[in-house]
């Protein structure tokens, strides 16, 4: 099952795209790859879901448009939450 023929005639050794087999058995994370996730797990993904779920549920005609200002909507919220937070210098 792990060394399947693709469609292409390829041999798919279950590893995803660009990345090199491991033969060690240590993850190998891509250069800059968990530091990217790490962030936008942290700081973009909590709030595009619950943008992606109100989107779902209403079903507006314009879903990227009410995806995208319900974005700006919660950005304003977040960080300007965050801003009155800081000390005055």
């Amino acid at each position: 099952m792990g060394n399947e023929s693709t469609p292409n005639g390829s041999m798919n050794h279950n590893t995803p795209s660009g990345d090199v087999p491991n033969t060690t058995g240590t993850p190998q994370a891509r250069p800059g790859g968990a530091p990217a996730r790490m962030y936008l797990n942290e700081k973009v993904v909590p709030y595009l879901l619950e943008g992606m779920k109100t989107i779902t549920k209403e079903q507006p005609p314009n879903p990227l448009r009410t995806l995208g200002e319900f974005l700006i909507q919660k950005s304003n919220e977040v960080e300007g939450a965050a801003g009155s937070n800081k000390s005055p210098e």
